[in-house]
């Protein structure tokens, strides 16, 4: 399992990146539309997330601005290690 969630980490940096690039030079077509609508869905998915699981990070000690930024990166891939230890 913690093979298949590293896996899911770099398949989302790469798309974090796609998305970055798409934002400086945007892709042609629907291509771009659909990274950036993507890019937008997941972040507000990731931000919500943030919200509920904010106050059980912060009493683990993880509630720091690197914390925050991987958990809006990363979501449950992130977070979830962290709460079961």
């Amino acid at each position: 399992m913690q093979k298949f969630a590293q896996i899911n980490m770099y398949i989302l940096a790469a798309f974090w990146l796609a998305f970055a690039v798409n934002f400086v030079m945007p892709f042609g077509g629907s291509l771009g539309t659909g990274v950036l609508w993507a890019g937008v869905v997941f972040l507000v998915l990731h931000v919500i997330e943030l919200a509920v699981v904010y106050s059980k990070l912060k009493a683990v000690g993880r509630a720091g601005s690197a914390d925050i930024m991987a958990v809006l990166a990363f979501g449950i891939l992130y977070w979830k290690p962290l709460l079961k230890e």
